[in-house]
């Protein structure tokens, strides 16, 4: 009989004990009762969604390629288009078409860089480079052994000619001059002449012969200031020049 009332006791304390343990995990489920079917609830919002994060970048390296192929794995279709080598998650180094994000702080060099240079480059390359300027040409050297062959004054009415007949083409330059009047005529280079015998008229006083420098000068003395034109004819080695009164 005792034994009898000792395990009833002993089954009721650990009975007791598993009451005791289950109310203690109920406890810390959290679980909220469930109300009755006359509650009202309140409308619950849904939560807005998180933003994860997203998975950092690790470049995968062709030992890494050799590994993944020796063990099975081989890249799927979707992997390949989303630029994953392998079905790892592991994301391709950048490419050109999808650069890597350059780093805080630094300037990334793109073609926009070259473009803006290239329109400067373009210019310098189409400037034309300057013409170079032509040397001044220096005056032949006169021919040797000029001669003048004829050398005469006619005397006409209201004026003079004087007539030179030469060897070679006459090249020369005029003066006229005032307080006396005269003509000054200077040939280029050095000529063989003589002084001409000069008639009485209205217009010619003198005729004289001089150097000036290298050139061969003629000097011709007038009476009263003269209208002069300079005529060259038979290819220039005939000049005749005229002396007419002025009005």
């Amino acid at each position: 009989m005792n034994k009898t009332f000792l395990w009833i006791v002993l089954a009721v304390i650990i009975l007791g004990l598993l009451l005791i343990l289950l109310n203690t995990r109920m406890g810390q489920s959290g679980d909220a009762p469930v109300p009755a079917d006359n509650s009202v609830s309140a409308p619950v919002k849904p939560a807005p969604p998180v933003a994860q994060p997203p998975l950092p970048v690790t470049p995968g390296t062709p030992a890494d390629g050799e590994k993944l192929a020796a063990a099975g794995v081989k890249p799927s279709p979707a992997a390949v288009e989303r630029g994953f080598a392998f079905e790892t998650g592991e994301e391709t180094p950048a490419t050109a078409e999808n650069p890597a994000p350059a780093s805080p702080g630094t300037t990334p060099l793109t073609a926009a860089a070259h473009d803006e240079k290239a329109p400067a480059e373009v210019k310098k390359a189409e400037k034309p480079a300057p013409k170079p300027q032509p040397a001044p040409r220096k005056a032949a050297p006169a021919p040797k052994n000029q001669t003048i062959t004829n050398f005469v004054v006619f005397v006409r009415d209201g004026g003079a000619t004087i007539r030179l007949d030469a060897s070679s083409p006459i090249r020369f330059k005029h003066l006229e001059l005032t307080s006396p009047s005269r003509v000054v005529v200077d040939l280029h280079g050095t000529w063989k002449l003589s002084e001409p015998g000069v008639p009485k008229g209205e217009m010619v006083k003198d005729v004289r012969l001089g150097k000036k420098g290298s050139d061969t000068r003629i000097v011709i003395d007038l009476h009263a200031k003269a209208k002069t034109r300079y005529i060259l004819t038979k290819g220039k080695k005939r000049l005749d020049i005229r002396l007419d009164k002025t009005k």
